[in-house]
């Protein structure tokens, strides 16, 4: 053969090609799912799961490396997927989890603070509206000439 061939000329002879666009676009949906499923996003396991889903067993430089009009589309997707994956650990972990024991204990001190004050408060307006009952029931006004007099107030 000659050096004076074309490469993107179409193969002559040789095996069948196997990882096909279509195939490929199959593979990129798996690969997609992967990080939803809670299944972690490994080549070993894009492999497995590649090989129990459409019976064929590519190994994982043909899938990283092979091209379709210049895009890496399977090494697109595991990326995109590893991405993901990340942001929903991200998600997961408790927002002050990294944070310095004394950082939380002044943050649970302030969020004791505010809770006292808010049930002192609830304590006082509860007070307060029970005394407005009582005198309410203490009065021998009928409740109708009441209203009237709020009206009128108004």
């Amino acid at each position: 053969m000659s050096n004076d061939q074309k490469t993107g000329s179409a193969r002559k002879g040789g095996r069948k090609e196997v990882l096909t666009v279509a195939l490929a676009k199959k593979i990129v949906k798996l690969i997609r799912t992967l990080p939803d499923a809670g299944v972690p996003v490994t080549w070993k396991n894009i492999e497995t799961h590649i090989e129990k889903s459409l019976n064929i067993s590519p190994k994982r430089n043909v899938l990283s490396t092979k091209e379709w009009d210049g895009k890496k589309l399977i090494w697109d997707a595991y990326d995109e997927a590893l991405k993901v994956e990340s942001a929903l650990k991200q998600q997961r972990i408790p927002k002050y989890a990294n944070s310095s024991r004394s950082v939380l204990r002044k943050r649970i001190t302030e969020l004791e603070a505010k809770l006292i004050r808010l049930q002192t408060e609830l304590d006082l307006t509860r007070e307060k509206k029970y005394d407005e009952l009582s005198v309410l029931w203490a009065r021998n006004t009928p409740l109708n000439e009441l209203l009237d007099e709020c009206a009128q107030a108004k």
